[in-house]
Order: C-alpha cells, then structure tokens, then sequence
C-alpha cells in the first residue's frame, strides 16, 4: 500500500470514529434529557440506553463536554451506588445535591431515595451494542 492509501485509511477510520462518538453523546443527550423532574438515573443506566452497557464513564465524559446550551439535566445522573458522583467537598456536589433537593429527590444517608430512580419504560433500549457499533 502506498503512503496515500494508509493516510486515506487512516482519515476514514478517524471519520468514522468521530461520528460514532457523536452518535454516542447524541444518545446520551437524548436518554438524560429523558429522566423526569424529581427522579435521577445512573451513568451506567444512561450508557445502556444509548446503546453502549459497561460504558459508564464515558456518558460521565459527555456530561462533561456537553454544551451549555443544551440545557441538559446532569445533574439528574448519578453513581450506581445511588450517591452523587463527585467528591463530597466539591462545589458541584453541592450544586448536584441543590438541584436535585429542589427538585424533591430525597436523600436518606448520602443515598438517593430508591423512590426517585427512574425506571424508563421497558420497551425503552439502545439499538444496538457498543460491540456491535464500534467494529
């Protein structure tokens, strides 16, 4: 193979790998936006909707590089330990927690209360898995 045909290959690979990740946060985006007031979900429950199980910390990494004008509810995204994720001494747990006590989600012991978690409608799936989308 010459030089130009590795460089080509090597730009389609790169192209296609950047819109599997749009894909990716736009899946992320759509199933956050999802979760009611007054309920949260987990980062792995988010990732298994879009699609993606076992890829929780990259919706965490979405979360992260989403766009204010989103007007995204992160803050309605939780560990899968029913806690918030940040550490405790951080101003955005104290914001998280703000929001969320705002928006009537109780805490009992650091823990979200398990009548805030919202359950998605069982029909409610990604089309596919990470596996599947990423060969």
């Amino acid at each position: 193979m010459s030089d130009n045909s590795n460089r080509n290959s090597d730009q389609s690979k790169a192209s296609a790998s950047l819109d599997r990740m749009q894909h990716f946060r736009q899946q992320v985006y759509y199933w956050v936006k999802q979760i009611p007031y007054g309920k949260v979900s987990s980062y792995g429950r988010i990732a298994k909707l879009a699609g993606f199980p076992r890829h929780a910390r990259h919706v965490s990494k979405a979360l992260g590089l989403a766009h204010s004008d989103l007007k995204l509810p992160w803050y309605r995204v939780i560990g899968s330990d029913g806690r918030i994720a940040f550490n405790a001494d951080s101003p955005y747990y104290a914001e998280q927690q703000q929001r969320l006590k705002k928006e009537g989600v109780r805490f009992i012991k650091g823990k979200v209360d398990a009548k805030c978690i919202w359950s998605p409608p069982s029909s409610a799936a990604g089309d596919i898995s990470a596996e599947e989308f990423f060969r």
